[in-house]
């Protein structure tokens, strides 16, 4: 026999939306607690792999982020749409710049290859200076970025008298190497092609050292699978553009230095 009064009965139905309700914040509570600990997880994972690869002193330093949506999903299929990898004030060999790596397709399984990265590695002038003596056959005093161009400053001497040197570069990535040619020469308040500073009668004699195009390399700083690609000036910074695709973060790949000819 039912003894329940339809006024307990009414009850009983008002309660169960509540609980229903209460289930599924407790659910979504729990999921958005493990999505965190996920991307916690793999952000330290990414950050101690970089920096390792890269030799950053303090992995703090290294910061990641990854990309939108959520991280227990993309773990469930087995690996990341994008993580963006940042790291301030890196030094690469003679160069000093701020880098940023964006990551395509990265496996939580760090033995299995990332499906693609791009970086990109901004230096302002003051991150410059330790390759001046490599921009010229004559001596450089500071380097500086003026418009599209790298400005090696100097000075230069011609028939016992000195005069204020400045040679405007302009970099590519050439097989590998860091590369610059130069472009326009300052001599005193002149200013010259290279074409036309190799015919002037008077300079021309001379201009050997100053027009040879030199090349820097940092393929030693870096895993050998990173290849250089691009090398261009924009706002006012030098970038340098180094690509890398089937690299396993776990993998031999990202501790085995590039070389530089002898």
């Amino acid at each position: 026999m039912n003894l329940a009064t339809p006024e307990l009965v009414r009850r009983r139905r008002r309660v169960w939306p509540w609980v229903v309700l209460g289930v599924v914040v407790l659910l979504g509570a729990g999921a958005v607690a493990a999505d965190f600990l996920v991307r916690g997880w793999a952000e330290g994972l990414v950050a101690a792999r970089i920096a390792e690869a890269l030799e950053v002193p303090d992995e703090d330093a290294v910061e990641v982020q990854l990309g939108a949506g959520s991280v227990l999903l993309q773990a469930l299929a087995g690996s990341v749409d994008q993580v963006d990898i940042r790291v301030d004030d890196l030094a690469l060999g003679p160069l000093t710049g701020d880098l940023a790596v964006a990551a395509q397709g990265v496996p939580l399984d760090p033995a299995s290859p990332t499906r693609a990265l791009a970086i990109d590695y901004r230096i302002a002038s003051a991150g410059l200076s330790g390759i001046a003596d490599q921009l010229s056959g004559v001596p450089i005093d500071e380097v500086s970025i003026e418009g599209s161009e790298l400005l090696a400053s100097g000075s230069i001497s011609l028939l016992g008298q000195s005069f204020p040197l400045g040679i405007g570069l302009t970099p590519a990535a050439v097989d590998g190497a860091l590369g610059f040619a130069p472009t326009s020469v300052r001599i005193g308040e002149r200013t010259v092609t290279a074409a036309e500073l190799a015919a002037d009668p008077l300079w021309g004699g001379i201009a050997g050292p100053i027009l040879q195009q030199r090349t820097v390399c940092i393929a030693d700083q870096l895993p050998a699978v990173f290849l250089l690609t691009r090398a261009e000036i924009a706002q006012g910074e030098l970038h340098l553009g180094l690509a890398a695709a089937g690299v396993a973060l776990g993998g031999p790949e990202l501790t085995v230095k590039g070389d530089c000819p002898a």
